[in-house]
């Protein structure tokens, strides 16, 4: 009988064991050196989705992502250490897939999936992907394109030069070394068939005219006081400045004479200039902008002041102006080109716009948005002002961006990163 009892334990005990050895996610059991989960890495442009079958067991408490620029090794519980960080922790178990970007901007990144049950953890295999961005040495945390043109102007700081960039091809055409200018902002325009781009120091405040793609310089004008914003539409050159008695300034594009002016806004402020007969211009500061009519002939016939204004306003190569919309300010204030408040793009004081595109038809807005300690781009459906709705956002590098183009259905972002512990050009790339 002792015999017999002790052969009904052993039986029990093997039949445990082999249980246990058969676990499926329904009830994944203790971890081993198996993989029982698969990590799944879709690529498109510069986001990476990563996805996996829900865990659905009692017990789940968490889904934990890793990221490694080298293959992360299976261990029992994750292991966090110079080279392997959380990428994201997920509390709900019926999300299974996550999109981010190359925070890292390495060349190759690899990634892990725990779950976290009771006491334990299930994992998956490392999945490794090559990274579809470009580096470029250089400091070109500055640039500028128009419409049409596949090539963008940047201007490194610290070697003090100009480059054009093919940003489709990611090709470097020419470089040439510059001392007219310190810290510009730039824009490209073509009339008449020829291209210039204008670049312009706040302070000092100057403003030069370069002949592309050989990038020389050939007009110049300095300014009395601080250069806020430059705009250049067709013939002419729109510029708010401190200068006494003429803070507003309507200038020929080729020699750089002074058309008309007036004593408009003072301190920091932006333009928005939009077609039409006449042409209307807004200067936009903080508390308060002006309208000014434009003739054909650069002359103003028209002023008029609205006592509202946009909050905190950035740079001007940080705003985006189409046809019948101003974008600009911390918070994304969406102007009409009478003037009128039409919306903000965000109300939560943690946020700031770093940075707004229009896409061509007009009907979308592209941020770049820092809040919380992360840098997001978010993509708005404004086709129904003063009604939006967000219809991406994805999490991207924290970095100085110079730059967004949507074009064809992408998002080409250029910028400055640190991650090598010198400043190096950046070129990525996301679906909208």
């Amino acid at each position: 009988m002792a015999h017999w009892k002790g052969l009904q334990i052993g039986i029990i005990l093997l039949g445990s064991v082999f249980f246990m050895a058969g676990c499926t996610l329904s009830d994944p059991g203790i971890s081993n050196s198996d993989p029982a989960l698969t990590l799944h890495a879709e690529q498109n442009l510069s986001l990476i989705t990563l996805s996996w079958d829900p865990v659905k067991v009692t017990g789940f408490k968490e889904y934990i992502l890793l990221v490694s620029t080298t293959d992360i090794p299976n261990a029992p519980t994750p292991e966090v250490n110079s080279e392997t960080t959380v990428l994201k922790r997920i509390d709900d178990s019926d999300v299974h897939s996550f999109t981010s970007s190359n925070t890292l901007f390495a060349p190759r990144l690899c990634y892990k999936l725990y779950t976290s049950v009771d006491e334990r953890y299930i994992y998956s295999s490392t999945v490794c992907i090559d990274q579809d961005f470009t580096l470029y040495d250089g400091f070109n945390d500055r640039a500028g394109h128009e419409t049409g043109l596949d090539q963008l102007v940047m201007f490194d700081r610290v070697n003090q030069r100009f480059s054009s960039l093919d940003y489709k091809s990611g090709v470097i055409n020419n470089t040439v070394n510059d001392n007219h200018v310190s810290f510009p902002i730039i824009e490209v325009s073509t009339l008449e068939g020829v291209t210039n781009f204008f670049a312009y120091d706040q302070s000092p405040p100057r403003l030069v005219k370069y002949s592309f793609p050989d990038l020389v310089a050939s007009t110049s004008k300095d300014f009395g006081s601080i250069l806020y914003s430059v705009s250049v539409h067709k013939q002419f050159v729109y510029t708010a400045s401190d200068e006494s008695q003429r803070t507003f300034q309507v200038i020929n594009r080729d020699n750089f004479v002074t058309i008309d002016a007036r004593n408009g806004l003072t301190g920091n402020r932006n333009l928005a200039v939009f077609e039409g007969d006449p042409v209307t211009v807004l200067e936009i500061g903080e508390s308060a902008m002006m309208k000014y009519s434009i003739n054909a002939v650069g002359k103003i016939t028209e002023i008029d002041q609205i006592l509202s204004g946009v909050s905190q306003l950035n740079t001007q190569n940080t705003t985006a102006t189409n046809d019948q919309y101003f974008i600009g300010g911390r918070f994304g204030t969406i102007v009409n080109r009478n003037g009128e408040v039409i919306t903000s793009l965000t109300t939560d004081f943690n946020s700031f716009n770093a940075m707004n595109r229009f896409s061509p038809d007009g009907t979308k807005a592209v941020s770049i948005v820092n809040v919380n300690n992360k840098t997001l781009l978010v993509i708005n459906d404004i086709s129904a002002l003063p009604s939006f709705s967000t219809i991406n956002s994805y999490e991207i590098p924290q970095a100085n961006f110079a730059d967004a183009i949507i074009e064809d259905h992408v998002i080409y972002l250029v910028g400055v990163t640190f991650t090598s512990g010198q400043g190096q050009t950046f070129l990525t790339k996301y679906p909208y």
